[in-house]
């Protein structure tokens, strides 16, 4: 018997993974979104699976860097001319969410919503050609100057704190690992249990092949508002035209804001764009993801080629890629590789749904029976994606769910 009918909007890894616990669950799942299944952020990314993410990209001592990323035209951070009124009070509030107090909360959090990735996509992929794609096979983490690395003391400490393996490595020590790196770095950390897709946008569309074949239906189409009665929303507005629906979850990726709006909960989500260009034939590849810590982006072995993802720019989630960001990461590729060649390269822009604090939002849509919000991953969207599904799940079957969703509730925002 059906537990009744839920529709999700947006068919990123949150949101195909939602679906597919959703059925689990004993739940009719219909799955919207604008465009292609897995081709928003999930396809972009470098495709890092992370049970120790615990360091939020706001701690105390990310302002004194934020200047000279800003003032360097190939830094990690870029703010399009004519955008930093806009997004000002975004980063007013990621610096305050960078106090010492508040950042070890978000470090907490962060562990129980990681820690379990790696069980959830073995429940969610078993049995299917989406098992292989996930490989547990470590990262690497290199500087270009000593003791780097690492981090900072609180980066250190908060790993510390959450128990996640580390091991420094010297220079010698970063060739052995890595031997297709150039020998440029000083300073090296592997987390050896963390790991890699092989593929994001083939693992997202098995997902949802899967979640059709268990009897979902997958439809293409914008989602732009709702109708509600009371706590209730009866209905999305999907292309013009109203689709009756039982429940809703909202994962639409950094679109969701604008929907969150709608049902009466303003949230500071930013369409912090990220660029990645993808080198097939590229003639060397590491054999781990490699994260450059001075540069900030990840060098990724992928089954089409060798991808490096990363920087940030905030410019609106309506504009257009600006290429030379693009152009910086080729330049990266050929400082860390010696001998790549650059013949087959693709490019590609995208936005990550980021809330200031670091964290999702997860759990009930405030003043909603019948509403749930699931997004906001910011650089974790891999790693979260399949535990954020089983959580919301839960949450929707009136369960109680698996870890705390205290700290991604939607209403921490309010009188902030």
């Amino acid at each position: 018997m059906s537990a009744g009918e839920v529709t999700v909007v947006g068919a990123g890894i949150v949101g195909v993974s939602s679906a597919a616990w959703l059925q689990r669950a004993g739940f009719e799942v219909t799955l919207v979104d604008a465009g292609p299944v897995g081709e928003g952020a999930s396809f972009g990314n470098a495709g890092n699976i992370s049970p120790g993410a615990v360091v939020p990209y706001t701690i105390p001592g990310f302002l004194r860097e934020v200047p000279g990323w800003l003032l360097d035209a190939e830094g990690p951070l870029a703010v399009r001319p004519g955008y930093l009124l806009k997004v000002l009070p975004w980063i007013l509030a990621a610096v305050k969410s960078s106090q010492t107090e508040t950042a070890l909360k978000t470090s907490r959090a962060m562990r129980e919503l990681h820690r379990g990735t790696f069980d959830a996509y073995d429940a969610l992929t078993r049995n299917t050609e989406a098992a292989a794609l996930i490989e547990r096979c470590g990262q690497l983490y290199v500087s270009e100057r000593p003791h780097t690395a690492q981090g900072s003391q609180i980066a250190q400490f908060m790993r510390e704190a959450a128990g996640v393996k580390t091991i420094i490595l010297g220079e010698r020590e970063i060739r052995e690992a890595e031997p297709a790196l150039a020998p440029i770095f000083k300073s090296g950390m592997l987390l050896p249990e963390h790991g890699r897709c092989k593929n994001p946008h083939q693992l997202v569309q098995i997902i949802a092949r899967e979640a059709g074949r268990n009897g979902a239906t997958i439809l293409r189409g914008k989602v732009t508002g709702f109708r509600t009665n009371a706590d209730r929303v009866l209905g999305i507005l999907l292309d013009g035209e109203v689709r009756p629906v039982e429940r809703v979850v909202i994962a639409a990726g950094a679109a969701s804001g604008q929907l969150s709006a709608h049902l009466g909960t303003p949230l500071p989500v930013e369409a912090e764009r990220g660029y990645h260009i993808t080198i097939a034939d590229a003639g060397v590849m590491p054999r781990i993801p490699v994260s450059h810590c001075d540069a900030k982006f990840v060098c990724a072995p992928m089954n089409m080629g060798l991808r490096l993802a990363g920087t940030v720019e905030f410019a609106g989630i309506d504009a257009p890629p600006n290429w030379k960001r693009a152009e910086l990461l080729k330049e990266q590729a050929r400082r860390m590789f010696p001998g790549v060649r650059m013949e087959k390269v693709t490019q590609w822009a995208g936005n990550r749904p980021s809330l200031p604090d670091g964290l999702p939002v997860l759990g009930a849509a405030p003043g909603f029976a019948n509403a749930f919000f699931a997004f906001g991953n910011s650089h974790f969207g891999m790693t979260a994606g399949p535990v954020m599904g089983k959580v919301i799940a839960e949450i929707v079957a009136g369960r109680k769910p698996a870890i705390d969703i205290t700290p991604f509730s939607a209403t921490r925002f309010r009188g902030a």
